[in-house]
């Protein structure tokens, strides 16, 4: 049949036919929509038994979710369109009625905080913040019995590490589901799910992604409890684009040659933080002084991770602004993961959303500075940041 040139400049060009090559890069499926020759098979793709609509499952979606399950050790992976995202899903499953209690880390990012804050407020539910490195942290966390547990592999900023086994024993003794926030680390650090963590989350933004150039996050477990999630997102709609998606997964291809450098290049630049007379104190849970260092090397089989977090001699905040100019070769932004090491003022960005009274409580204090160690020369890494911290300490 012949068409006219807009109905061909519609249509032509829409299918790839003859060749069965497979290519070694997935293509980006940018259709939001897909249509089927056959009823029967629009049907059951509506039922989600192919590809049809992107809200419902989409192409680089899956291989996404795919690849993250099968780094988390865990059965299936739901994508969200950012970190938060999947945060508030794995929120939203448990059903949470009026009264039942939330515990979450009272030392953790400021941002989730405040959305957990949020998020109980309007359903009733009691939150509580504990320090879970605490000798008597599982002791009150039983006593709470509480349905929902959050935990962070490695606290952020204070780069503490909790015994995420221990946590998961005491989850089962009361009923509670246990998620663990495994960002810092990343899949290549620790598994969560194999310590027995209900869901295992990542930011994606973050070192999956490995180059800043896209946000996401993901949810891993059994195929029991990601169901819910998957159909939850279905209706609510925070999906994972094409590209984000593509750049995320092209990032995990090289995850663990990444994560490997990454590590070393932290452990030697907390090494030279550490000798520097105009640094108070160094968090880095590879070294020996750290006081969860025992329980890191237990539950941090991959290594100590790529961020490195140190408090500025006799500094304030004003102090540590002049830091964030100073450096010359790290880059001043509230991220991390990247190629590129990336440097911020704790209190001001990563607790932010805290009160004061807050980030006292977690002993984040206006010294603290955060570094996320990239894949430059850990040697001019380190020589960046003693140079910045001598300019600003001397002043």
């Amino acid at each position: 049949m012949s068409h006219k040139q807009k109905t061909v400049a519609v249509h032509a060009g829409a299918r790839l036919g003859g060749s069965k090559a497979q290519p070694v890069v997935p293509p980006i499926h940018v259709s939001a929509v897909s249509w089927f020759d056959s009823s029967d098979e629009l049907d059951a793709a509506l039922d989600g038994k192919d590809y049809v609509y992107s809200r419902i499952a989409a192409p680089n979606t899956a291989l996404l979710e795919e690849a993250v399950a099968a780094l988390e050790g865990a059965e299936d992976c739901v994508a969200y369109a950012s970190g938060m995202a999947a945060l508030k899903a794995v929120f939203e499953a448990q059903e949470l009625k009026a009264g039942d209690v939330v515990v979450m880390p009272g030392d953790g990012y400021g941002v989730t905080r405040l959305l957990f804050k949020n998020l109980c407020a309007r359903a009733g539910v009691r939150l509580h913040a504990l320090k879970l490195t605490d000798a008597d942290a599982l002791e009150r966390l039983v006593a709470l019995r509480p349905k929902l547990v959050l935990a962070e592999s490695i606290t952020n900023p204070l780069l503490r590490v909790p015994d995420v086994r221990a946590l998961s024993g005491a989850c089962r003794e009361v009923g509670a589901a246990l998620a663990v926030d495994a960002t810092f680390p990343s899949p290549y650090g620790q598994k969560a799910c194999e310590l027995g963590a209900d869901y295992a989350l990542q930011s994606t933004t973050k070192w999956l992604n490995g180059h800043s150039d896209a946000l996401g996050g993901t949810v891993s477990g059994s195929r029991e409890r990601m169901a819910p999630l998957r159909s939850a997102r279905v209706l609510g709609g925070d999906v994972l684009g094409p590209f984000e998606a593509w750049l995320t997964l092209r990032g995990v291809r090289t995850l663990p040659v990444r994560m490997k450098a990454h590590c070393e290049h932290a452990a030697h630049v907390a090494r030279r933080l550490a000798e520097s007379p105009l640094v108070e104190r160094v968090h880095y849970p590879g070294l020996a002084s750290h006081p969860d260092h025992e329980v890191a090397k237990a539950v941090l089989a991959g290594g100590f991770g790529g961020m490195v977090a140190f408090e500025l001699k006799g500094a304030g905040r004003p102090e540590c602004f002049r830091f964030l100019e100073a450096v010359k070769l790290a880059r001043a932004a509230p991220s991390l993961g990247d190629v590129c090491t990336l440097v911020m003022h704790a209190a001001s960005a990563s607790a932010r959303r805290m009160t004061p009274e807050e980030r006292q409580e977690a002993g984040i204090g206006e010294s603290l500075i955060r570094v996320s160690v990239g894949l430059e020369d850990p040697d001019d890494v380190a020589d960046d940041l003693l140079s910045a911290v001598a300019e600003v300490v001397n002043q």
